[in-house]
């Protein structure tokens, strides 16, 4: 006796007019047609996917039911992203942090926040996780739900960070939004950016380093976006001028890009050393804060043994044991400022400011980092 087919099974069977649908939306959403751009013809789509013209004409009416297409007669059907009153002051800020882990751009949140709030706008999260998927995922949910504009911040995924930003930023734009580039200097983008003074405060901190007297000194990076590269050349500056090399073997790149272990197994790396660092100067606090606890678990007295400082002044850095030198990163002023640059674009405000300014750090001195005896 034939099976006999159930309900569910008949709704979650996939048709030529779901299909069509789904990847057309899909395309809508992912920005490839661009603000106001026009649909393929009908009769290029029955032959791309092969199906009826009666099909397709189904799958196009229904999106412009939603409001994602328009047809004009006798020019053809185009890409709508028309914007409620409410809509054109909906913003989103989307971050790539892992949501386990207390991180640098909780700050820059809440800078962001507050400056939308002060404007009359509303401000929507989103975390890609670090994921590139995930991350355009959200961005089809965002172009969905029409936001007006989205602060982006950088992913983090090894050599095709660039490309995957790049795609994010371009969907979005795709579907209409203005975009502000946070954590990243840009002077080339068509987008405005604001970042914070890496290269200079990174040799400020290393310079500071080197006049308590340590000669040994240590580098734990990440993944080479363009913030890392930054700091990495202000290390480097700063230890070239004091005529001190960097051994390969003191300049490692932390494993995996969760925060949770960065920098914990470079401490057994260090202590296997025949002549372990003098100091360890970290590329962020949260590969710091992971040095500090190594260090104790493992009986490296810090700074007795080895100083270990960090960079960004995140919350956690003063109440660490010990108390984090680190450099102070203008995280909320970043937020506060990549959320005024997108809305005066809104609003198209008139303006002589850069577009892409890059923010001062400063050295905040404490008991993690002591003088060389």
């Amino acid at each position: 006796m034939a099976k006999m087919k159930t309900k569910a099974e008949d709704l979650n069977k996939v048709t030529p007019y779901t299909a069509i649908k789904t990847k057309l939306r899909n395309r809508i959403l992912s920005g490839q047609f661009g603000p106001g751009g026009q649909l393929t013809p009908e009769m290029e789509l029955c032959r791309q996917f092969n199906i009826s013209r009666s099909t397709v004409r189904r799958a196009i009416s229904e999106l412009v039911e939603e409001g994602l297409l328009v047809r004009h007669q006798g020019r053809g059907t185009f890409v709508c992203f028309e914007r409620t009153e409410a809509q054109k002051h909906l913003l989103s800020i989307l971050v790539c942090q892992f949501g386990h882990v207390a991180g640098a751009y909780d700050l820059c949140v809440k800078g962001a926040m507050e400056a939308c709030a002060s404007r009359g706008y509303e401000l929507l999260v989103s975390n890609s996780q670090n994921n590139p998927h995930t991350a355009m995922d959200q961005v089809k949910r965002l172009n969905e739900i029409r936001v007006a504009g989205t602060i982006v911040m950088p992913l983090q995924t090894g050599p095709d960070e660039a490309d995957e930003l790049a795609k994010v930023v371009q969907a979005l734009h795709g579907a209409d939004q203005q975009v502000v580039l946070a954590d990243t200097y840009a002077p080339e983008s068509e987008f405005p950016s604001v970042s914070s003074q890496n290269r200079e405060a990174m040799y400020e901190l290393t310079s500071q380093v080197i006049k308590m007297g340590h000669r040994k000194i240590a580098f734990l990076t990440s993944h080479p976006i363009e913030s890392v590269v930054e700091r990495e050349e202000g290390f480097r500056q700063a230890m070239a001028e004091h005529g001190l090399d960097v051994p390969p073997h003191y300049f490692l790149q932390t494993a995996g890009l969760d925060p949770v272990v960065q920098g914990r197994q470079a401490v057994d790396v260090f202590l296997a050393m025949r002549e372990p660092p003098e100091a360890i100067i970290c590329l962020h606090d949260l590969i710091a804060l992971n040095v500090l606890d190594a260090c104790e678990k493992r009986g490296w007295k810090v700074p007795q043994e080895v100083s270990v400082v960090g960079f960004d002044d995140l919350p956690q850095a003063a109440q660490s044991y010990p108390p984090l030198t680190t450099m102070h990163q203008p995280l909320f002023e970043i937020g506060e400022s990549a959320a005024n640059m997108l809305m005066d674009r809104l609003e198209k405000n008139d303006t002589e400011e850069d577009l892409h300014p890059r923010l001062p750090c400063r050295l905040v001195k404490r008991k993690s980092c002591a003088a060389r005896k």
